[in-house]
């Protein structure tokens, strides 16, 4: 019975983050815009594309030296966000791991123990992922109002 109801609560939550992380429609003009993302992810081309036509072309890298470093900083900060963003949601999965086995737990101090190191070290985790995501978000800010 363990297994079954462990089985339902885990396909419960895969439908639940599916139906609220998946996006309900994508564009192709949007060139890595808001309604482009899966999951919160960014394209790594995100900020680098411009709308030609209804399609999306990217912008050529600029000739000047601080161009340049915008250009290149811009694609690393993108994929850090991505990272970053992803260490977010892993930590937020183990919080609700840890709350899981703790609800299991059936008052056994060992396991209520782990549960409450689980839950510690994942909101641990996740206030890190969020300051990294907004210190990512404002240095892509600067940059791109630098190279404008």
């Amino acid at each position: 019975m363990r297994k079954i109801l462990s089985f339902i609560f885990a396909m419960f939550m895969a439908g639940s983050v599916a139906t609220v992380a998946l996006p309900a429609n994508t564009y192709a003009a949007d060139c890595g815009g808001v309604n482009n993302m899966l999951l919160g992810l960014r394209a790594w081309y995100a900020g680098l594309a411009e709308d030609v036509g209804g399609t999306c072309d990217m912008k050529k890298p600029p000739s000047d030296g601080n161009g340049l470093a915008g250009y290149v900083w811009t694609i690393v900060l993108n994929i850090l966000y991505d990272i970053t963003l992803l260490a977010g949601l892993t930590a937020l999965i183990l919080v609700v791991f840890g709350g899981y086995k703790y609800i299991l737990s059936n008052g056994e101090p060992g396991k209520i123990a782990q549960a409450k190191t689980i839950i510690t070290n994942a909101m641990i985790g996740l206030v890190i992922a969020i300051l990294a995501a907004v210190i990512v978000n404002t240095i892509l800010i600067v940059i791109g109002n630098a190279a404008k």
